[in-house]
């Protein structure tokens, strides 16, 4: 069903499974485009983790989706506030499961045991939507260089893959790291996509959805992951 967590004075979307069980994850999306190649995929993780006999919230950011919060004024550290109180509000929450770039804000919960997919350095995604920009940009016949884009970004928003950053947000994506926000004394589980080429603790048996050109739903994989998540909860 879908519910709303109120933050910065509106009220943001999140898809919500909850029948009042002892267990209910926060579930983090992949960050900008990701997130929408992924979006079906995880909402029937969801309904896969509910036949699991677990709940769990994936809110929507401020600034993503139908949100009126304005794009550009959005940062991770933002984010990060924004997931706490949709926990607070529509919780309590037990565990985390992030996705991709999604494993840069679970700081939002330092408390919390945490599960992630492929989790992704900010750099590499901000340099991914950079070239994207400027492959649009030598199509149309424009000279512009990833030195101009950051600069410009200090007088005034930047378009880059259709969304529209401020300074925060690039000087946020240029210095995070997965690794920097995961507590190793957490009970934490790391995986990776079958199809790449290494692993932490675990993997996943699918296609990389969140790579591909559009959006896709592979439901073998909506199932895999929802196993593991469960599994990792109650070994």
């Amino acid at each position: 069903m879908i519910a709303s967590y109120r933050f910065a004075g509106q009220d943001e979307y999140c898809l919500r499974i909850d029948r009042g069980r002892d267990t209910r994850i926060l579930v983090i999306q992949p960050l900008f485009e990701e997130a929408n190649r992924t979006r079906h995929m995880l909402a029937e993780m969801m309904r896969a983790l509910d036949g699991h006999g677990i709940d769990s919230l994936m809110p929507d950011l401020p600034g993503r989706n139908e949100s009126a919060f304005p794009q550009h004024q959005a940062d991770l550290d933002l984010w990060r506030n924004a997931l706490a109180e949709c926990a607070e509000q529509l919780g309590p929450v037990t565990h985390i499961a992030a996705l991709r770039g999604g494993a840069l804000l679970i700081d939002c919960a330092p408390q919390l045991p945490v599960w992630r997919l492929a989790p992704a350095k900010g750099e590499q995604l901000l340099r991914t939507m950079i070239r994207a920009r400027l492959t649009a940009d030598r199509e149309a016949g424009k000279h512009v260089t990833e030195e101009m884009l950051i600069e410009a970004a200090q007088t005034g928003p930047v378009e880059l893959a259709g969304n529209l950053f401020g300074t925060a947000m690039i000087d946020g994506l240029k210095n995070a790291r997965p690794e920097d926000v995961l507590d190793i004394r957490r009970n934490s589980r790391t995986v990776r996509n079958s199809s790449e080429p290494d692993f932490v603790t675990g993997m996943i048996d699918g296609k990389a959805l969140w790579l591909r050109a559009e959006p896709e739903h592979n439901a073998v994989m909506s199932q895999a992951i929802a196993d593991d998540i469960a599994e990792w909860i109650r070994p």
